[in-house]
Order: structure tokens, then sequence, then C-alpha cells
């Protein structure tokens, strides 16, 4: 579980890092609360991403749905950031900075949501067979114990 802790603390570390970077020449302030705002909004729809993928998992404990919930949220929240933060950041400059015309705005607003609907559904389907595996090797790990 370190293990796992140490490489979600490097993306979120990586992906703010990226995000700054890409903010160009906006006022600190402005960036960390584009920053704050990106993480409070990649959260919010990674938990509803979470309980969509688990109405069927059963688990013995809550503690168990708790630390299983937690680990697969703040990884794909991570991820999530580490995908899109980085690129809104660099839109969001060049549309400050007026370096790019509204129709390529448009045009990469619409490119950003297909690649996150895209996403959205492998994400999903990670999640649930993630969750089945690991109720599986409890259920497996519990019989043998019998």
């Amino acid at each position: 579980m370190t293990l796992i802790s140490i490489g979600i603390m490097l993306i979120f570390i990586i992906s703010m890092i990226w995000t700054w970077h890409n903010l160009g020449h906006i006022e600190k302030p402005k960036k960390i609360l584009f920053i704050i705002i990106g993480w409070g909004i990649i959260y919010l729809l990674t938990i509803c991403l979470y309980h969509f993928a688990s109405p069927d998992v059963i688990y013995p404990s809550e503690e168990m749905q708790k630390t299983v919930s937690g680990t697969l949220v703040s990884i794909f929240t991570g991820l999530n950031g580490l995908i899109f933060l980085p690129f809104v950041a660099n839109l969001t400059d060049k549309v400050l900075e007026e370096e790019i015309e509204k129709s390529q705005v448009k045009r990469k607003i619409v490119i950003i949501l297909i690649i996150f609907v895209v996403c959205i559904f492998v994400e999903k389907g990670y999640m649930e067979s993630t969750q089945e595996g690991i109720m599986n090797i409890y259920n497996e790990v519990q019989n043998a114990e019998k």
C-alpha cells in the first residue's frame, strides 16, 4: 500500500507542476485557484464514476469498502488530473493571451470532451473489474482458511 501511496503522490505532484507551467504568465493566486478548482471538479467526477462502477459490489466490511474506494478514487483522480488539467491550463493560457482563435478553442474543447468520454468508459470498466478482482481474491482467501 505504501508503494501505491507514493505512486499517487507522484502523479499529483507531476500533474500540479505541469498544470502550473502550462498556465504561463497568469498570476500565482489565479494559478492556485485554477488548480484547486480543477482538482475539485475532477475529484467530484471521479467519485460519481466510482459510484456508477460499483453498485453491485458487496464488501464484507465497511472498512474494506472505504479502503478500496479511497484508493481507486485517489488513483483515478490523479490520472484524470494528469490527463486533462495541463491541457485545459494550456488552452486557458492561450485564450487569455489571445494566441488562439475562437473556432480553434471550440474544436479543442470538443476534442477534450471526446477524450474525456472515452476515458470515462475505460475507467468505469477498469474500476468494475478491479473491484470484482479484489472480491474474488478475498473470497478465495476466505475459502482457503475454512
